[in-house]
């Protein structure tokens, strides 16, 4: 029996997941959760032979995760099941250890696919992962091109980053709460491909967000 983890923040996908791995005599779902600070010890109870992990988790983005979970038990696989393809995401996903991509809204067949291939010690990209890859990169990684793929409220968290603010502040002057304001910067770290704090100040400067006028505080 192949042993699996899934990290993924939506009860529904897992529950999917879990129906379609069960529907396949060769796999065993041994554990499972929502939030990335519970992944390693998941892997490091269980020692799957695969990790099915989300990029955005509940309190954590899933490129740290993959990265934290390919130094403590190196033996286990890692593929990511992604609602989405940015710029920077696949190459810092590989970066971090991950053996493949793939998206939330392919079929089933492609998951199996993908789960067999990187079970076989092989990379893999799917196909609609390849075809996002290769459209983006025509734009440059930074600049107006990539800001446009973040939403106004992201521009927003962009911005108080680039100050200086943390979570709770974040969250006081956009009237949010500090879970929220954490998600919305772990969506801007995988959109961006940037991994912490000082990256999206760094990279607020250089795109000319950190002085561009805030035209959603309404937001």
């Amino acid at each position: 029996m192949i042993k699996v983890v899934v990290a993924e923040d939506h009860a529904l996908v897992r529950q999917g997941i879990g129906m379609l791995l069960s529907a396949n005599g060769d796999f065993k779902l041994v554990g499972e959760t929502a939030l990335g600070s519970e992944v390693e010890a998941l892997v490091q109870q269980h020692r799957p032979d695969l990790l099915l992990l989300d990029l955005a988790l509940g309190d954590s983005s899933g490129i740290e995760v993959a990265r934290k979970v390919k130094r403590a038990v190196p033996q286990t696989r890692a593929l990511i099941v992604t609602g989405n393809v940015y710029p920077g995401s696949v190459t810092n996903a590989f970066a971090a250890g991950a053996d493949g991509f793939v998206l939330k809204h392919e079929q089933g067949d492609e998951l199996l696919g993908a789960i067999h291939a990187v079970l076989s010690g092989n990379r893999y990209i799917s196909p609609q992962v390849a075809k996002a890859m290769s459209a983006s990169a025509s734009h440059s990684p930074e600049g107006p091109e990539v800001s446009q793929t973040l939403t106004p409220r992201e521009q927003q968290i962009v911005r108080l980053i680039a100050k200086g603010s943390s979570n709770q502040e974040i969250a006081d002057a956009l009237h949010i709460s500090v879970l929220t304001a954490r998600k919305h910067r772990q969506n801007v770290m995988i959109k961006l491909g940037l991994h912490n704090g000082a990256e999206i100040a760094a990279y607020a400067i250089k795109s000319g967000l950190s002085e561009a006028p805030d035209v959603s505080r309404n937001l």
